[in-house]
C-alpha cells in the first residue's frame, strides 16, 4: 500500500470513529437527560464516546502530519487542524463536567466549529483522499 493510501485510511479509520460519536451524542441530546448515568464500569456511555471521538481527533491529525497535506488547499488544510483543536479543547471541557447533561451535548453538537469539523471530515472523504 502506498503512503497516500495509507493516510487515506488512517483518516478514514478516524472518520468513522467521529462519525459514530457524534451520532451517540445527537441521541445523547435528544434524551434530556439532566444528570449524567454512570454505569457498572464506573463511566457513562457519552464519556466514552466523548474519550473515543478525542483520540480520533488526534489520530486524525497524526494522520494529516503524515501526509502530503492538501497541496491545492492549503488554506483548507490550516482550517481543519484548527477546527480539530477546537473541538479537541470542547471535548476537554465537557470530560471535566462532573456531570454531563443532554443540554450540553446538544449546545455542543450546535456549535459552529463542531459542524465545521464534520463537513471538513466528509469535504476530506470525498474531494481530497484517493476514491474508496
Amino acid at each position: 500500500m502506498t503512503d497516500r493510501m495509507t493516510q487515506a485510511a488512517a483518516m478514514r479509520d478516524a472518520f468513522d470513529r467521529i462519525e459514530e460519536s457524534y451520532e451517540f451524542m445527537l441521541a445523547y441530546a435528544a434524551q434530556g437527560r439532566k444528570h449524567e448515568m454512570v454505569e457498572g464500569s464506573g463511566e457513562s456511555q457519552i464519556r466514552r464516546y466523548l474519550k473515543r471521538f478525542s483520540a480520533a481527533l488526534d489520530d486524525l491529525e497524526k494522520a494529516l502530519d503524515q501526509g502530503p497535506g492538501f497541496p491545492d488547499g492549503a488554506a483548507f488544510g490550516e482550517r481543519f487542524r484548527t477546527d480539530i483543536s477546537v473541538v479537541r479543547s470542547v471535548l476537554a471541557i465537557l470530560l471535566v463536567q462532573p456531570s454531563i447533561t443532554s443540554d450540553m451535548i446538544d449546545n455542543t453538537n450546535g456549535l459552529i466549529a463542531m459542524r465545521s469539523l464534520l463537513t471538513d471530515v466528509f469535504f476530506t472523504d470525498q474531494a481530497v483522499l484517493p476514491p474508496r
